[in-house]
């Protein structure tokens, strides 16, 4: 879900950003190219910037976190959700606890805007087949480059804990 909140936010808030800086935005995820494609019609992200790694190489090759696939999944899947996703969550766009059919909070379960916006357009693109799961434990990142010099990197730490666009941004400054 939280990879949908941040396609939101790339669609609002980065695509024009970089295009006014005259950047090229390209997101990779992880699925197959028909799911790339999926995902990119969803969001009304342009096609040709999005493209699916169904078997997870470039994580692996970057070395985000979460994909070492020869660790324990459950050591990996518990590096998914940590206090740092409820901060990230709960610092964005009106980030609040989430209800209990109105009568409580549920204490650390966090959402916002962009999140409730995403849950209704979600769908499930994850890949098929052998160590699907072991594949959507991996943790993203960002990258930036001056042409072949990398300026900037940010690995996700865990659950929706994405780059800052303003420090994406300065990198490139």
């Amino acid at each position: 879900m939280a990879c949908w909140e941040l396609g939101i936010q790339l669609k609002r808030d980065w695509l024009p950003e970089t295009e006014k800086a005259n950047v090229k935005l390209f997101v990779v995820g992880i699925g197959s190219g028909e799911s790339a494609k999926e995902f990119a019609e969803q969001l009304g992200l342009p096609a040709e910037i999005v493209f699916g790694d169904e078997e997870a190489e470039s994580y692996k090759n970057l070395r985000f976190v979460n994909s070492d696939f020869s660790e324990d999944g459950r050591k990996r899947g518990m590096r998914m959700m940590t206090e740092r996703t409820a901060e990230a969550v709960k610092s964005r766009a009106n980030g609040r606890p989430v209800s209990f059919f109105g009568l409580f909070d549920l204490p650390f379960l966090f959402t916002n805007d962009d999140l409730e916006t995403a849950k209704e357009i979600y769908k499930p693109l994850m890949p098929q087949g052998d160590n699907a799961l072991d594949k959507t434990l991996v943790q993203g990142g960002v990258l930036v480059f001056k042409g072949q010099q990398q300026v900037y990197k940010h690995r996700d730490t865990s659950v929706a804990v994405h780059a800052e666009l303003p420090k994406v941004m300065a990198a490139l400054a």
